[in-house]
């Protein structure tokens, strides 16, 4: 694996409303095999989702928790190495990854990201905010060109809001 040392900038983010409170959504954030079911088994395209999630411990993180995943994205397999870097609950949940992408067609992609989580009161239940940062590439792709990132951005915010409807959906299950 080549190793993502280009700095590199772009964030996107989205965010959505849950009837479970903070701290429930917190909780199924913090719950790394529920990861499986709102990232992976409840996803809403096959070509991006998790696939698997392997931890040493019992799966509920905290900082310093290491963890690797795996998954589907529409060019390739995602092979993931992330540390929990901030666990504040109820509010904010923080991972950094270093991915790389086997990409069926072109290069494969090392890139490092850091997901993170903002969870806040809302009339209903909770408003969770979801912030994904690249720092950090082996090299820029065509999709993050400058001309391209006002797409790029627009699709990635679609697909991470579906995941975080699936997180939300799940929260609400629990605090049921």
């Amino acid at each position: 694996m080549v190793e993502a040392q280009r700095p590199f900038r772009f964030v996107t983010r989205t965010s959505v409303v849950s009837k479970a409170p903070p701290e429930v959504v917190y909780d199924t954030i913090a719950d790394l095999r529920a990861h499986l079911v709102w990232s992976g088994e409840r996803a809403s395209d096959d070509t991006f989702k998790l696939l698997s999630l392997e931890t040493a411990d019992d799966g509920r993180a905290r900082v310093g928790t290491t963890f690797t995943s795996s998954g589907a994205n529409f060019n390739g397999t995602f092979h993931d190495a992330s540390v929990i870097a901030e666990a504040s609950r109820p509010s904010v949940f923080v991972i950094e990854t270093d991915a790389h992408l086997d990409r069926t067609r072109g290069d494969a992609w090392d890139v490092h990201f850091t997901h993170r989580y903002d969870i806040v009161p809302d009339d209903v239940g909770s408003r969770i905010t979801y912030t994904e940062t690249i720092s950090r590439v082996n090299y820029v792709p065509y999709w993050l060109k400058p001309w391209l990132r006002p797409i790029t951005k627009a699709a990635i915010n679609r697909g991470d809001r579906r995941q975080l409807e699936n997180l939300a959906r799940l929260a609400e299950e629990r605090a049921a």
